[in-house]
């Protein structure tokens, strides 16, 4: 990327001597001669006028090079104009033509051709354009070389541009306060904040002094990166050197605090802009509003919108589309259609997002036909409704249950051009509609036509498909939508993983899923708790407590670890094979985890020792539950006390019951009934009877 400029000077003087004398020649001359021509003339005039007329000076210049016409002014001319209108492909044609007609091409045109290779993301391209103007003989400047660095920031390659910029140093063609800023705004703009910050203090040693687009830069991006403290200590030193900071910066400060939600500090800096005898704008109060609304402080947003207006600064559509979305926000649908109507009484044109606000959270309150006639209301003042309104319509009669209309909405959009056409997520609000009604064949009809509308779906459709089919049983389809990912280059994510491995699990397929829970493993994904449960609660269903075992071992190391529901699968397995004395030390091991053992824990092993005949170690657990602040519920009350009453165990049911009764544990009527029929059998038991009704009374 050497250009050795300086070495290349001599060599410049040499060929402008040599264009000076071509120009000079009589035969070069009388070509130039017909640049005065009538359509040349013609084609100046539509070039130079107050809006230039691109379209019908093309045609001109067409015309003449058609009739083997020199246009070498006016071509340049026509070149220049097309580059300054952004029309890049028109000019590069243009600059085309004029090689084809060996028109003479002056440096002016050679510098809009660099540009339209820059915009046209050709940063190559442009600089084999500096080496065409060393050829023709001319000198590029510091503003050829601040486009090239707009490029390279523009492709992301910030490093190249920075060797750019030392490369002009060294060829004493100095970079300006354009240059720098260009490249330190590529590297903020791509997030390398540190390497921006320590451009501009280079800038600063190679004797270019910061201006107040630098600042701006540097702040903008501390704000956007959350870091307000910095972004507060640049303009603190900005100050400290006399500069002062304009309405830009302050409202930057100010957007940086709203969305970092400390908005104290961003309405001081508010307050600042006004002390200072400023005129804040628009863009600054919809910054605050849309700061306040964000927090639910709508009372605030609705203060600033007033003073707002006192101050004489006109809301626009962002100042109502952010106290929309704040209302909204908070559930006042009422108040935002309020809004809207002052809005259109202000002549204050709503904008599709606007409407788009409000449609979904008619929908979300299940208000379709309210939504249908905002959609209308926007016809009539025509503004078109865009996919995402349709879209939004599509869940909104979804979640009604309206499946038929949203099926009809979904085919207007697809085969009506007043329609705004179709995405992946209008078909997958189908879709996802559809299986949540179990409608799974109309559900892969519109995924088939979803294929063959836009080519394939994306992870969110398959995920959507895949539960359902699972769900159904259906694990031929699943299998198929599973291997159709990988045709369609669609990546599956944790979810796609989840849902195939709990599908699996349930359907019995335990192999396939292990294999999905190592294949999740190599990809980067790390499987979650409820992957590994799945597994082990089909592990321990079908008896292989060995295998279950392993994985449960094998959570730890995978950062996994194991929940209250992993213990309880295994607990639960251990018991229902025999396996005590390992269930029990699962148990002692879930304090040790930073765990503490539920209801559910305790009446799986309550549940097995009573089906074992272990009463004591049954009522030691049940002695631990309720220890623990749970209270048995009926099933477990249910199993204990009837187990004693048929085992003729008084002493073990009055010891229970007891315990009942002191801790003020209230059983169901029928229940009750059962044991005060049992105890009420022995007058020694009589007074303990009466103070469990007596509990039951209370309650």
């Amino acid at each position: 990327m050497r250009f050795m400029i300086s070495a290349a000077a001599g060599e410049l003087f040499r060929r402008n001597e040599l264009v000076v004398r071509q120009l000079s020649n009589p035969r070069f001359y009388s070509k130039r001669v017909n640049a005065f021509s009538e359509i040349e003339s013609k084609l100046r005039s539509l070039c130079e006028n107050s809006t230039p007329q691109v379209k019908n000076a093309v045609s001109v210049f067409q015309e003449a090079v058609n009739s083997g016409g020199s246009l070498a002014f006016a071509g340049n001319n026509l070149m220049a104009t097309l580059v300054r209108s952004r029309n890049y492909d028109v000019a590069f044609s243009i600059y085309r033509k004029m090689l084809e007609t060996d028109t003479f091409i002056n440096f002016v045109s050679l510098s809009g051709l660099l540009e339209c290779f820059v915009q046209m993301n050709k940063t190559g391209f442009a600089f084999g354009v500096l080496a065409a103007m060393l050829k023709r003989g001319f000198a590029f400047n510091v503003y050829n070389m601040n486009i090239l660095l707009k490029g390279l920031c523009k492709n992301l390659e910030c490093d190249k541009a920075v060797s750019l910029l030392r490369e002009m140093r060294q060829n004493s063609l100095m970079p300006d306060v354009v240059s720098y800023n260009t490249v330190i705004r590529g590297f903020c703009e791509g997030k390398e904040l540190e390497k921006g910050l320590q451009l501009a203090n280079e800038m600063q040693g190679s004797g270019c002094s910061w201006s107040l687009v630098t600042w701006g830069i540097l702040i903008n991006a501390f704000c956007k990166a959350g870091k307000m403290e910095e972004a507060i200590g640049l303009l603190s030193e900005m100050k400290s050197k006399g500069l002062e900071a304009d309405l830009v910066v302050y409202t930057t400060l100010i957007r940086g605090f709203c969305d970092c939600g400390e908005l104290d500090k961003g309405k001081a800096l508010f307050d600042e802009v006004l002390q200072r005898g400023d005129s804040p704008c628009a863009i600054t109060y919809n910054t605050l509003i849309r700061g306040f609304c964000q927090l639910g402080q709508l009372k605030e947003a609705s203060q600033m919108f007033e003073f707002m207006m006192e101050r004489g600064v006109r809301p626009n559509v962002y100042t109502y589309t952010g106290l929309i979305d704040g209302l909204c926000g908070v559930g006042k649908t009422k108040e935002a259609l309020q809004l809207l109507n002052l809005m259109l009484e202000k002549d204050e044109e709503p904008n599709v997002v606007t409407y788009n606000i409000i449609i979904d959270k008619l929908c979300k309150d299940s208000l379709v036909a309210d939504a249908l006639e905002i959609v209308e209301l926007m016809k009539k003042r025509r503004t078109i409704p865009d996919n995402i309104t349709y879209t939004i319509l599509l869940g909104g009669l979804c979640a009604k249950g309206d499946l038929d209309e949203a099926s009809k909405l979904l085919y207007l959009m697809l085969d009506d051009s007043n329609y705004a056409d179709p995405d992946v997520i209008s078909f997958n609000a189908l879709i996802h509609g559809l299986c949540k009604e179990n409608r799974l064949q109309q559900a892969l009809d519109i995924y088939d036509l979803l294929v063959e509308k836009l080519g394939a779906g994306d992870i969110v459709t398959t995920n959507i498909l895949l539960n359902i089919t699972l769900k159904s049983g259906d694990v031929n389809r699943a299998m198929e939508l599973w291997k159709q990912m990988s045709i369609s280059k669609i990546v599956p994510n944790s979810d796609t993983y989840t849902t195939m491995i709990d599908g699996l699990c349930k359907t019995g397929m335990l192999n396939i899923a292990k294999g999905l829970l190592c294949k999740m493993r190599g990809s980067r994904l790390r499987p979650s708790v409820f992957d590994y449960n799945c597994l082990l609660s089909s592990l321990c269903k079908e008896g292989s407590l060995d295998q279950a075992w392993r994985l449960f071992n094998e959570m730890q190391y995978a950062d996994c670890f194991p929940d209250i529901v992993s213990f309880n699968i295994m607990i639960d397995g251990n018991l229902q094979a025999g396996n005590i004395a390992p269930a029990e030390l699962l148990f002692m091991g879930m304090s040790l985890a930073g765990l503490s053992p539920d209801l559910y824990t305790y009446s799986k092993f309550i549940n097995r020792f009573l089906k074992l005949g272990y009463i004591d170690e049954a009522i030691r657990f049940f002695d631990k539950m309720v220890e623990s602040g749970f209270e048995p519920d009926a099933h477990i009350c249910d199993s204990v006390l009837k187990y004693c009453i048929s085992q003729g165990e008084t002493d073990k049911l009055k010891e229970l019951v007891k315990k009942l009764v002191e801790k003020d544990i209230v059983l169901d009527k029928k229940l009750t009934c059962t044991v005060m029929e049992y105890m009420c059998g022995s007058s020694a038991n009589m007074d303990l009877a009466k103070r469990l009704l007596r509990v039951a009374d209370d309650k």
